[in-house]
């Protein structure tokens, strides 16, 4: 809009100097014969009007050759005029093709500057998501470092708190080993001595009942050996129920090995305590795993079955997965 509102008056412009030269030439062919037209039949409508008996005399070769050169004179002046306005019209032109031009040039120029200041700008405005984008990279790595860094601590301070409590546990079970050595050996001693005791009193008393309680003795036999015969149908039924709830609970390791492992029981099948009689730390650790998460074991009302079942000697290997 604003280019055709400044070229509308140099076409305004034109237009006025074309139809300028148009009506100075129209004037310039009609006008010259004129005056002859009005010199010849004003005379002659005179004449009518007056009714003249005589013509008029004829025009003198000066008064022609004046009339000429007046008539020369206004067609040179007409057309010097005429080349003075095609030269204002040369000009007008010149000058309004050198506006538009400038105007085109101008315009050129602006639309130059605008198309540098919107280069520089989204340049400016890539480098500002560049940067960004380099930051935001930057803080994210950051945290990334430092959350690596802390589950590293982590799972050194976690490592550290295992071979410590591994430690721990090894040395208590070499504690409990050796106190429980110590305690059977002095058990083993005193039942010695008490089943000496017991035998040298029981050889007493069967002299001297040994007629009379003949026929007790018989029955009272034959009832122990079918309590026995009980407990022990009941108390194999238990040793495999623990095998299976152990190796259904065990996550067994991708090596080879074995760990042989005893386990102290109390009534109820709760697990006191775990000793690894010896085999693979690996082995060894998930055994005691699966032993921890199998308690309480299968268990059974019966005392002679219990007192069975108080120490049980269990063997991890792979073949319990075959």
């Amino acid at each position: 809009m604003s280019d055709k509102k400044k070229s509308l008056p140099i076409i305004l412009s034109v237009v006025l100097h074309l139809a300028l030269i148009v009506a100075i030439i129209w004037k310039f062919i009609w006008e010259p014969n004129i005056p002859e037209h009005k010199y010849v039949d004003a005379p002659i409508q005179a004449r009518i009007a007056q009714a003249p008996k005589t013509n008029p005399p004829p025009p003198s070769a000066n008064e022609e050759k004046k009339r000429e050169e007046e008539r020369l004179k206004k067609q040179q002046q007409e057309k010097e005029r005429l080349e003075k306005l095609e030269r204002e019209k040369k000009i007008a032109e010149q000058k309004a093709q050198e506006k538009a031009e400038a105007e085109k040039r101008a315009k050129e120029q602006a639309e130059l500057e605008r198309k540098k200041k919107l280069a520089l700008e989204k340049k400016l405005e890539e480098e500002k998501r560049e940067k960004e984008a380099a930051e935001k990279k930057r803080l994210a790595e950051e945290k990334r470092k430092k959350e690596e860094a802390e589950r590293k601590r982590k799972e050194a301070e976690a490592e550290k708190k295992r071979l410590a409590e591994e430690k721990r546990k090894k040395e208590e079970a070499e504690k409990k080993r050796l106190a429980e050595e110590k305690r059977k050996k002095e058990e083993t001693e005193r039942k010695k001595r008490e089943e000496a005791e017991r035998k040298r009193k029981e050889e007493e008393q069967r002299l001297l009942e040994e007629l009379a309680a003949q026929e007790g003795e018989f029955f009272d036999a034959m009832e122990g050996d079918v309590k026995k015969a009980q407990a022990l149908t009941e108390l194999e039924k238990l040793k495999a129920q623990i095998r299976s709830k152990l190796v259904r609970l065990w996550n067994k390791p991708s090596v080879q090995g074995s760990c042989t492992i005893t386990i102290k029981t109390a009534p109820g099948g709760v697990v006191l305590d775990t000793i690894i009689v010896g085999g693979d730390d690996v082995y060894c650790q998930t055994g005691i795993a699966a032993i921890n998460r199998a308690s309480p074991l299968p268990y059974s009302e019966n005392p002679d079955v219990i007192e069975e079942l108080r120490t049980i000697t269990f063997t991890f290997d792979p073949s319990l997965k075959d």
